[in-house]
């Protein structure tokens, strides 16, 4: 059978278009995932008021998604991501989710439903997809006359739920190997496929995510979580987002120990449910890949990873060194015997470590803007007692650190972290040794023993640097524009906090819940910034700045070669005239 020279070829598309197209296919994706708070209103017909905002929200990106992907990629050959475009579609994705994620808290706020600035619903918005945890929200389920609490609190569950499970792999998925989904998922910091095909690489990764989830639920409700209280804080949890559906997030179950609450099954077990939260949020700081090695029982496999093993043995000595330094803090500033607070210290000492570690941002106590204060339980009732200034400092640290490789955590990267002690180790070690002899530079890795090399160790001392001065200059910001709240030692926590993702602070939050203030309109939009950069590991979206003027330098030159091309064209056709 002959060839149909009669069919019409398909239309290439390239550049900016090509962006659009798929961009609109992530579009149609935030359209449904906008839509699910909407499920949440047949179980509280009272919040009903929701649903034409969710609706509207949703049918906005659907059909703005539709037309884009209908207008630029419908029936048409894509190309390969050229001129780190992949970069720029990234940060596409990344502002349209947040702008998408801020849109029903600033419409509520027009109504005036609730108190939101747009500053505040994009700040809010941010720290969601970012799986950060830092919050301005008041409308908790716990708050008398909250509006629609419940709806509200799911869309920002949620909004943790997907940002960790990863906004990009949702739409590489689905472009795949051919459609540039590879390049758009490494963009974004993953390194770590766990199989060869980026379609199936996904499937497994949300089969793991949904797996622990309905495991945190199931736990959670034993431990005496009402239905609704579980499913968002396993769903912010194992994202290692932080964000509660209680104004004292963890901290509220230690008011309502051994109380069966409405919809509950069992007694509420505040130690229990601290418990599982970091089982969970340990879960959430642990790349994808070392799981699959978890779930099949290979333990020796994931003990002798480099990067587990140091996250067992730098857990072990900050909560060592917090427990002590709170201990003399509080015995220096209450004049109580040295270990009366052990038992409430140690349990702060736990949650909070691994929590700053995994960038969880759930907080088991309440905090003090103005003295730094850490309020313990005592049957009950608050008792405030400062944990200390080595407390704040380990932790500032700890969470720039951050978590592991290729998961939902933030922060430098535990395993950057690894890879520098290494180098320094075995400088120093050649450095002293006998120009006889030849040590090789060794890493496990993944199952693996392989030899360090020199681009894995400049990439993260590279990175290490760059970390550290985007989070002293956004520091220096909010000490500059927010003096009022902010001293020194305050500033880097709360930076230290927005750019790893962990979202504890002792400035931003609800003023009504805690002594603490809403901070400044400069503080939201640095914070936010940091939260985005800290999430995108930075050089993403340096790419897609410089991609502008690479842009107009190419079309440029295709210009100047399309304008030659006539020329030699005319010339060529007045020697064929003569």
């Amino acid at each position: 059978m002959g060839e149909d020279f009669t069919a019409k070829p398909v239309k290439e598309v390239t550049g900016f278009r090509m962006l659009l197209g798929h961009l609109g296919m992530f579009l149609i994706l935030i359209g449904l995932i906008s839509a699910l708070p909407m499920l949440v209103v047949p179980f509280f017909p009272d919040e009903v008021e929701a649903l034409p905002v969710f609706g509207g929200v949703a049918g906005w990106n659907i059909i703005v998604g539709a037309t884009l992907f209908f207008v630029f990629s419908f029936k048409k050959k894509k190309t390969r991501f050229f001129r780190r475009q992949e970069s720029v579609l990234l940060m596409l994705i990344w502002l349209c989710a947040i702008f998408s994620g801020a849109a029903p808290f600033f419409i509520f706020g027009l109504m005036g439903k609730i108190d939101y600035t747009f500053t505040g619903a994009v700040f809010e918005s941010t720290s969601g997809y970012t799986t950060t945890g830092l919050t301005v929200f008041r409308d908790f389920i716990d708050v008398p006359g909250a509006f629609c609490s419940h709806v509200l609190t799911f869309h920002r569950a949620l909004t943790n739920f997907i940002g960790g499970v990863g906004l990009v792999l949702l739409v590489a998925s689905v472009l795949g190997a051919s459609g540039g989904g590879v390049s758009l998922y490494v963009s974004e910091g993953h390194a770590d496929r766990l199989l060869p095909n980026i379609t199936k690489s996904a499937k497994l990764i949300f089969g793991i995510y949904f797996f622990y989830t309905a495991l945190g639920f199931v736990a959670l409700m034993l431990a005496g979580m009402p239905v609704f209280d579980a499913l968002t804080h396993s769903m912010s949890a194992l994202s290692g987002g932080g964000f509660s559906c209680r104004a004292n997030n963890i901290a509220s179950y230690r008011y309502l120990e051994g109380q069966v609450l409405p919809y509950g099954f069992m007694p509420v077990n505040s130690l229990m449910i601290e418990i599982i939260i970091m089982v969970l949020v340990i879960f959430s700081a642990i790349s994808f890949m070392l799981h699959t090695y978890l779930l099949r029982f290979r333990f020796k496999t994931f003990f002798g990873d480099d990067e587990i093993r140091y996250a067992i043995i730098a857990n072990a000595l900050c909560i060592l060194i917090c427990f002590f330094g709170a201990l003399g803090a509080i015995s220096a500033s209450t004049g109580s015997a040295f270990f009366e607070p052990s038992g409430e210290v140690l349990r702060a000492s736990f949650f909070y470590i691994i929590g700053a570690t995994t960038n969880s941002g759930f907080s088991s106590t309440t905090t003090d803007s103005s003295h730094f204060v850490v309020h313990f339980f005592d049957g009950g009732a608050g008792n405030a007692a400062f944990m200390g200034h080595t407390f704040v400092i380990l932790m500032i640290l700890v969470m720039l650190v951050g978590g592991g490789a290729g998961s939902s955590a933030g922060g430098i990267k535990q395993y950057r972290i690894v890879v520098s002690i290494r180098s320094i180790y075995y400088s120093l070690r050649y450095r002293f040794a006998s120009a006889h002899h030849l040590y090789p530079k060794l890493t496990n890795r993944y199952g693996e023993t392989k030899e360090l090399d020199d681009d894995t160790v400049a990439e993260a001392h590279h990175y290490i640097f760059l970390f550290v001065g985007m989070f002293l200059l956004l520091t220096t910001v909010i000490i500059i524009a927010d003096p009022t709240n902010y001293n020194v030692e305050g500033a880097m926590f709360d930076m230290a906090s927005a750019v790893s993702n962990t979202g504890l602070s002792f400035v931003v939050g609800p003023d009504y819940a805690t002594t603490r203030t809403v901070a400044s309109f400069v503080t939201l939009w640095a914070m936010s910034v940091g939260m985005l950069l800290g999430r995108l590991e930075i050089l993403p979206a340096a790419y897609a700045v410089s991609n502008i003027p690479l842009e107009i330098r190419h079309r440029r030159q295709q210009k100047e070669i399309r304008l030659r091309e006539k020329e030699k064209e005319a010339v060529y056709g007045l020697e064929e005239g003569d």
